[in-house]
């Protein structure tokens, strides 16, 4: 499920946050995984969310059906109980035993909360639209879950102290698992088999890189700090911001003990991974000189690539 990209951005706010802390680097390895597992946690959270309110549209309707409300109990059948991705997200075992498996029980343990969005979201102009479409096919039905994450789901200040009282870590989380999770609903295609990712990682190639990064980041920190001042000279490293210190660290560490990874992959990814975690100049700042140091790197024979590393 993480990429490459999650994957640094995760190093890049353990580092972070441990700027300032005197750890043990068996510490910090345990609380990267730590972590990236919470992260996994937060991201299957979002599919439990809609399974639950999949179950709540499901008993409210037999209540409304009962009180002789046709078209109420009609449009929620038609847009919600018909709906391919709540039915999805309803039937699928592979969600079920995730959430067993990591123990994901934030939306058991708050039924209340349910109640209300599922309140907000029949009551919203949002389901008034779509109660009066003509043609409710599965392109629209796609597009209303798409429309309830982002303009009810995600904004909604009740599940956002719900997350942050569960677990604090998960704010800094947030925009990455809802612009995943987002990327997932956008993905489903009716035609298509639709899987939930069920690991935390790709393969073990990934889960290696990570943890990697962080233990030879951690490990080569003073080093680094030299080789940067060398091509910062009128700039103390304790007046460049901690962040981009913590990304060119980071980029020069993968020049060096990362042989299956392209330099310009490694640049790359940290000037996009600054403009989301950084100051606007700091992209640029960032491309100077990391492509600075790996002309002198490469002058004195310092990075060593295999033939992966050198595509």
């Amino acid at each position: 499920m993480l990429n490459r990209r999650h994957i640094r951005v995760k190093v890049l706010q353990l580092l972070y946050s441990k700027s300032t802390a005197d750890s043990k680097p068996s510490e910090l390895i345990s609380e990267y995984n730590k972590r990236s597992i919470n992260f996994f946690r937060l991201f299957i959270s979002k599919f439990l969310l809609f399974e639950k309110l999949y179950h709540e549209f499901l008993k409210k309707e037999k209540i409304i059906s009962k009180r002789n409300f046709e078209n109420d109990s009609s449009s929620l059948k038609n847009i919600v109980l018909n709906n391919e991705l709540f039915i999805h997200f309803k039937n699928s075992s592979t969600l079920q035993k995730i959430k067993k498996k990591y123990e994901i029980d934030i939306w058991d343990n708050n039924i209340q909360l349910i109640e209300i969005l599922f309140n907000e979201i029949f009551k919203s102009d949002l389901f008034n639209d779509y109660k009066n479409l003509k043609v409710l096919d599965f392109d629209k039905r796609k597009k209303f879950v798409i429309d309830v994450f982002i303009k009810i789901i995600v904004n909604n200040d009740l599940v956002f102290q719900l997350y942050e009282d569960s677990e604090l870590e998960w704010i800094d989380d947030f925009p990455l698992v809802n612009t995943l999770f987002l990327n997932y609903l956008k993905a489903f295609n009716i035609n298509k088999k639709n899987t939930i990712p069920f690991k935390i990682f790709n393969d073990k190639d990934d889960k290696k890189f990570g943890s990697e990064l962080f233990k030879t980041t951690f490990k080569n920190d003073k080093n680094l700090d030299k080789i940067i001042s060398k091509f910062t000279p009128d700039w103390e490293n304790e007046r460049i911001a901690v962040v981009d210190l913590i990304i060119l660290k980071m980029c020069i560490n993968e020049f060096l003990n990362f042989p299956s990874v392209p330099v310009k992959v490694s640049i790359n990814e940290y000037v996009e991974i600054s403009k989301n975690y950084s100051s606007p100049e700091s992209s640029n700042f960032i491309n100077g000189v990391a492509n600075n140091i790996f002309k002198y790197l490469t002058e004195n024979n310092q990075i060593k690539k295999n033939d992966r590393g050198l595509q």
